[in-house]
């Protein structure tokens, strides 16, 4: 459905045709502000998230970097005219009808809090192996198990 049929702009498109160099662009923004501001590596330099994999033997920064950042609200607008749209703008997408084979549209920290909901009903699932390592280092160090 396009925007003129009551649609959306897709926010990062899938293809060129639909936006998909945005999605280049935040992830260089990301990429700037995480590692080139902080000094550490980026782009194919940042080491790789798993222990078997080498890093790079020529890193061009320390580690990996992140950033934070902090704006004042009321810098901008009135921070409870900004606080009213911000619910209008997540009572819209709320309101919004989800693609076929999804039950609604998400807004960011969504999946979180519903993982974090569950979690705490039912507690967080470990690996047999996990749990295998930590009761033998219990057992190990006297741990009183019942």
């Amino acid at each position: 459905m396009g925007v003129k049929d009551g649609g959306a702009l897709l926010p990062l498109g899938g293809d060129r045709e639909h936006g998909s160099q945005k999605g280049y662009g935040l992830g260089a923004v990301v990429d700037i502000f995480s590692a080139v501001l902080s000094g550490a590596n980026y782009g194919p330099w940042v080491p790789p998230f798993v222990a078997f994999l080498e890093p790079h033997p020529n890193p061009v920064g320390e580690g990996l970097g992140h950033f934070f950042g902090a704006m004042r609200v009321d810098a901008f607008r009135p921070a409870d005219e900004f606080k009213a749209h911000m619910d209008n703008w997540i009572g819209r997408f709320r309101e919004a009808t989800p693609i076929e084979g999804h039950e609604k549209v998400l807004i960011p920290g969504d999946p979180e809090r519903e993982l974090e909901a569950e979690r705490r009903a039912n507690g967080i699932p470990l690996l047999t192996a996990v749990v295998d390592d930590l009761r033998a280092l219990g057992d190990k160090l006297g741990v009183d198990w019942e």
